[in-house]
């Protein structure tokens, strides 16, 4: 399986859990964008922006970098990542 391929189906299994928690009325996937955030999710309150990462990567200089991305109060940010269960962190 290439990369691109395991990296797409975690951010579908991703957006299924976003689904089933039904806490955001519209999630939608970036399609091959370069763009900081694999995901967007909306509530009626706020949007997440959601890195999806499945592979080996650099935590710190991922981290670093989507921090440094400036959003409104309402917008929160978090990277998700696969160990043995799904991970979410802050940004």
């Amino acid at each position: 399986m290439t990369p691109y391929k395991k990296g797409y189906l975690k951010e579908l299994e991703a957006k299924r859990i976003l689904k089933r928690r039904k806490k955001f009325h519209t999630i939608f996937r970036a399609a091959s964008t370069h763009s900081p955030f694999d995901i967007v999710a909306i509530s009626g309150s706020k949007v997440l922006f959601l890195q999806v990462k499945s592979g080996k990567f650099n935590m710190k200089r991922e981290l670093k970098r989507l921090r440094r991305i400036k959003v409104p109060a309402s917008v929160e940010k978090q990277l998700w990542y696969m160990k043995k269960e799904w991970k979410a962190i802050n940004c």
